[in-house]
């Protein structure tokens, strides 16, 4: 037993950090499965389009309230079919309750197509019409897998693009934050003084609010009738400003900690300049801290956004989130016709528990020489 520990340590020392941190992840089974679960969400965000039949804005006014249409492969008589199909769906009248449902109509087959041609969309510059799957519009056909909403729109390809904006805000947001962050922190540690000073009783001071109801008033300063695109870099801008302070009194506390090294000092003694020292001792030192940080930032600002949204009060038409979408069955008649309008809410779960197993997993990872 004596005579391995050697061999470990040896081995350990013959690698990099940064070879022992992915060494170390790669071993972690749930950080890699929430990674690829993460991976897979972004590149459905990223080539939303695509993967939805419709836009997110298109509406059917023959079909509102629709229910979710189930695809089949074994017809009512049990044939097999190798092109997927779903039915269309009869509407009757219930006889006790007087309202209308909707029951599978074994006479409309609708064959699912793949790579079809619908309506146009565009990514970065270049205009696209194909889509990944479809049925032929043309015959009257429909396809609505996580059925429709109050206004007849595709929840499923709400959704898909949905995923997009919720990310791109989540991803904005922790990168501004991050940036802030860093620059603050590493300045207030370093330099310290009156800089230092100032800042961290500016972060006490932001630390003194209790998050929502800040977060609230300063989203209720929001123009209602602005542009939606500028409503949604304003929103981002709030969340920026609120999230980036505590982050940096960590960053601050682990570079006053590094300053105090000797090979820091040695730099100091031999005439290095401020910026070569910060740059090339004291910021890489901090980078397995920023990771860190930031992937567990990430699925917060998802639910921050979301519950915002929900609220009303964050993204705003014709930009759709998840959260915008949830904000539509706001009152209990809503939920109760369509039940089928909370998907987003999977996404959501989803993707947050994705994210905390890939944080969970980089947080071990960048300890690579503890025992764990």
């Amino acid at each position: 037993m004596s005579a391995a520990n050697p061999e470990i340590k040896t081995s350990k020392a013959s690698l990099t950090y940064w070879e022992l941190v992915k060494r170390r992840f790669l071993r972690n089974r749930y950080g890699i499965f929430g990674t690829i679960i993460v991976l897979t969400v972004v590149i459905i965000g990223i080539l939303a389009p695509f993967f939805s039949p419709y836009t997110p804005i298109r509406t059917d006014k023959d079909r509102q309230y629709f229910p979710p249409q189930s695809i089949h492969f074994f017809d009512e008589e049990g044939s097999f079919h190798i092109r997927p199909f779903v039915y269309g769906l009869g509407e009757e009248m219930d006889p006790v309750t007087y309202e209308f449902t909707f029951a599978p109509d074994p006479e409309q087959k609708f064959p699912i197509q793949f790579f079809v041609e619908g309506e146009s969309w565009d990514f970065l510059g270049l205009e696209f019409k194909t889509r990944l799957f479809g049925v032929s519009e043309a015959d009257g056909q429909y396809l609505y897998l996580f059925g429709t909403d109050n206004l007849g729109r595709d929840v499923y390809s709400r959704m898909l693009i949905g995923t997009r904006i919720t990310l791109l805000m989540a991803f904005l947001v922790v990168a501004m934050a991050a940036l802030i962050g860093v620059i603050v922190g590493v300045c207030s540690g370093y330099f310290a003084g009156t800089f230092d000073l100032v800042t961290q009783r500016f972060v006490e001071f932001m630390g003194a609010f209790p998050d929502l109801p800040l977060y609230l008033a300063l989203l209720a300063l929001l123009p209602r009738r602005a542009d939606a695109v500028l409503v949604f870099i304003m929103f981002a801008g709030i969340l920026v400003l609120l999230r980036w302070a505590q982050f940096s009194r960590e960053i601050r506390g682990m570079v006053i900690s590094i300053r105090g090294l000797d090979y820091v000092r040695a730099a100091e003694a031999v005439g290095a300049s401020r910026p070569r020292i910060l740059f090339r001792h004291i910021v890489p030192n901090t980078t397995s801290q920023i990771v860190v940080w930031v992937t567990y930032q990430l699925p917060d600002v998802i639910l921050l956004e979301s519950f915002l949204s929900f609220l009303g009060v964050g993204v705003q038409p014709p930009m759709v989130s998840w959260g915008s979408m949830l904000n539509q069955i706001l009152d209990f008649q809503s939920f109760n016709r369509a039940p089928w309008m909370m998907a987003p809410v999977a996404g959501i779960i989803l993707t947050v528990l994705a994210f905390n197993a890939m944080g969970d997993g980089l947080r071990d990872a960048v300890d690579p020489y503890s025992d764990k």
